[in-house]
């Protein structure tokens, strides 16, 4: 019996890098106006940037449905395969209760399923080490243990670059959000307990950027750091920047960049960076 991994399109890996490791992946959806395009299969990272660029009003997102899970689950427990899924946050998505309830209706206990309380780049840390050890040939119960202890240790800390979606999707009035833009202000978000908070406020992006290392640096002290995520949103130069800054200053032993796909990018916008690790 074979353990399979899955997770959904939030985790932002690319589709090579999921087949080339053997992760499983559904798919939510996004919507602009009424056309519904499946994330990462019918529309590409850039396709998405653009196309909400010239939109007025932001696009919409749907969670994968229960049916969807029950296939997928179906499909690995007839192969001999248990099944660990570890899906975006609970309070972000109803992705999560889906795969809940997908799994009761087919009665199984070779499926178990995690709520990572976050997403994007910092969903993807947490597979990809699963999937590690998964290859080292660790046990379901070392697996679990393993992922929790991620889960509970798992920072994201992402900076806006424009506060233009906030505006769109009604969490800031235009005269914020032209204040703001007066100022410089990239807010810095970051995922607590499983919902998206406003962490600092800086003044321009290189003070955007040095606090998000110096968190880096209290999370980590001078202890050499095995993973560290590196996210962007459309502009890969920006995410190249502060792959030297994190160089320069840690002891890292791989830097991973991500780019923010169309269910997370909906929300933060194009231009957004960030960084993810384990505390």
């Amino acid at each position: 019996m074979g353990i399979k991994l899955v997770t959904d399109s939030t985790c932002d890996l690319s589709l090579d890098l999921l087949n080339q490791k053997g992760i499983g992946m559904l798919p939510l959806k996004v919507l602009f106006g009424e056309k519904e395009y499946v994330d990462k299969i019918d529309i590409s990272t850039k396709a998405f940037y653009e196309k909400m660029r010239e939109s007025e009003q932001l696009p919409t997102t749907s969670q994968v449905n229960p049916g969807e899970f029950y296939d997928y689950f179906e499909k690995e427990l007839s192969n001999g395969n248990q099944v660990i899924g570890i899906f975006l946050s609970s309070e972000l998505s109803g992705t999560f209760r889906s795969a809940s309830i997908a799994k009761n209706m087919l009665a199984s206990d070779d499926i178990f399923i995690l709520d990572s309380k976050t997403t994007s780049f910092s969903l993807a840390l947490i597979i990809l080490k699963i999937q590690t050890l998964i290859d080292q040939g660790k046990s379901m119960d070392e697996l679990l243990q393993t992922a929790n202890d991620l889960i509970d240790r798992a920072q994201l800390y992402g900076m806006l670059d424009t506060l233009e979606n906030l505006k769109k999707g009604g969490r800031l009035s235009s005269g914020a959000a032209m204040i703001g833009k007066m100022l410089n202000l990239k807010p810095i978000i970051e995922v607590v307990d499983g919902s998206v908070n406003i962490a600092y406020k800086a003044r321009g992006s290189a003070k955007g950027s040095k606090w998000m290392l110096d968190q880096l640096d209290k999370d980590c002290g001078n202890t050499a750091i095995e993973y560290v995520a590196v996210a962007f949103g459309g502009d890969e130069s920006k995410a190249d920047q502060l792959v030297t800054l994190l160089k320069e200053r840690f002891q890292i032993q791989e830097i991973i960049k991500i780019e923010l796909g169309s269910v997370v990018g909906t929300h933060t916008g194009e231009g957004v960076i960030g960084i993810a690790y384990f505390k």
